[in-house]
């Protein structure tokens, strides 16, 4: 049988790791905060300060951090940002969302996963993230310790809709696929 291979010494097993397939998972996130119309600077993505209303939240409201977080935990199957990381804590007040991230990248490492992909969007009128993408993916991968070239940033407006078309609001969605071969 071809497909019937002895493993006899230690060396074997490198050669019988050729013949297994990567395994890829995906993970999706989503965070939305509110502008905190009262602040004329402050916004804070993707790690980012930016000149702008910050956004009104227990942390430091980082909507594309907070997105990026639980696409990681969605792909490794654990809870979401939430539950790690409650709202209700004092010890999570004003908190560089960095932490959350830095977290995340420790539960791949533990789990023996690697990012392959990494795919962040922007829904908000303003502010022109187009402006400070090359700096946001700069900040992921410093994070993250990942090449810039598998980081994607983007950003639509809401169309002048609801909440977030109003400028009330800004929203980050975030596709992770990870692998357990670098």
């Amino acid at each position: 049988e071809k497909f019937n291979y002895k493993i006899t010494f230690a060396d074997d097993l490198h050669y019988f790791k050729l013949f297994l397939k990567p395994i890829f998972k995906s993970g999706i996130g989503y965070d939305i905060h509110q502008i905190d119309s009262k602040s004329k600077q402050g916004l804070k993505l993707c790690g980012v300060r930016i000149n702008y209303n910050k956004l009104i939240g227990h942390s430091d409201a980082d909507v594309g951090i907070h997105a990026i977080c639980d696409s990681i935990f969605g792909a490794l199957s654990m809870q979401d940002i939430g539950y790690y990381f409650s709202n209700n804590s004092p010890k999570w007040k004003n908190k560089n969302s960095e932490h959350f991230l830095k977290f995340a990248k420790i539960k791949l490492q533990e789990k023996k996963y690697f990012i392959a992909n990494l795919d962040i969007n922007f829904i908000c009128e303003k502010p022109n993230i187009s402006k400070y993408r090359k700096k946001m993916i700069s900040k992921i991968s410093f994070i993250l310790k990942i090449p810039e070239k598998i980081i994607s940033i983007k950003a639509t407006s809401n169309e002048k809709i609801g909440f977030i078309g109003d400028g009330l609001g800004i929203a980050a969605e975030s596709i992770v696929q990870i692998t357990n071969e670098k």
